[in-house]
């Protein structure tokens, strides 16, 4: 028994046989086509973006105005120690009738920095009418030979005056050392801290050898070499020996390898302390 052949069945997978002549196919299951919420948001940009140009055209010269009128506060952000308040407000002068945008704060950075006081100068502008500076000021730890002073990174300076410095410690030595000299003087300071002894002057001289003066007038010449092991000696035998007697000593002489030359005020025959 024969089946009948129905030329327009679908197969078992869902394939079309054959198609009538003519027909069209519509395939409902293909989704119609939709805006995108990007496309929307792009177009809405555009209008926004459209609006503000527009409002920014009809209103320009207000709104320029109001960008660029002068300064009208200056914010100190810190007290100033050592800088000469009047300098500054000389250099913001100078500056702040510009307009806000137009405030070279670069300029105004550069020219409180030539002052020698000031290590730092931060300047910054604050929406609408504010102009915030921000110093940071040198400190002078030592005199570094007759007219300058050194800072805690051992970095020269040099103020128009520094009567007011002249207490500081006093180092000295050959031009370019005196990073060497200051980090000398910082490790000799700690080491005789807890003597309650204090560094008035250190001086390097050409040949390399060190000399230190106490704040109690004591002379101390420690030499060229193994400086640090020296000065320890010094330490360990004023805590034991000399401390009730240091008014007396005129001075040490620390350039033995055993021992400390004593030099008294009164006596000037010297004497050795072996260790």
């Amino acid at each position: 028994m024969k089946t009948a052949v129905n030329h327009n069945s679908f197969s078992a997978h869902g394939g079309i046989r054959d198609i009538a002549r003519g027909a069209v196919l519509v395939d409902k299951r293909a989704p119609q086509e939709k805006q995108s919420p990007k496309s929307r948001t792009g177009i809405l940009l555009i209008v926004l973006l459209l609006s503000v140009l527009v409002l920014f055209s009809q209103h320009a010269e207000e709104m320029a105005a109001y960008m660029s009128k002068p300064v009208q506060t200056v914010l100190m952000e810190n007290p100033l120690l050592r800088v000469n308040e009047r300098n500054v407000r000389s250099v913001l002068a100078a500056h702040i009738n510009k307009g806000f945008l137009a405030l070279d704060v670069q300029a105004i950075k550069t020219e409180l920095e030539a002052d020698p006081w000031i290590d730092q100068a931060m300047i910054t502008r604050v929406w609408p009418d504010t102009l915030s500076v921000a110093i940071t000021e040198e400190v002078a730890i030592a005199r570094w030979g007759e007219d300058r002073l050194l800072n805690q990174y051992g970095a020269i300076f040099k103020p128009t005056v520094i009567e007011d410095d002249m207490a500081l410690p006093s180092l000295k030595g050959p031009e370019g050392t005196h990073r060497r000299v200051m980090e000398q003087y910082q490790s000799f300071s700690q080491m005789l801290f807890a003597s309650g002894l204090r560094v008035r002057a250190l001086e390097l001289n050409e040949r390399g050898s060190w000399t230190l003066r106490m704040d109690n007038d004591v002379l101390v010449t420690i030499g060229r070499n193994d400086v640090v092991e020296r000065m320890q000696r010094l330490v360990k035998l004023y805590d034991s020996l000399f401390h009730t007697q240091i008014g007396q000593i005129e001075a040490f002489d620390l350039r033995y390898n055993n021992g400390i030359s004593i030099r008294n005020k009164e006596v000037m025959q010297g004497k050795v302390a072996s260790k």
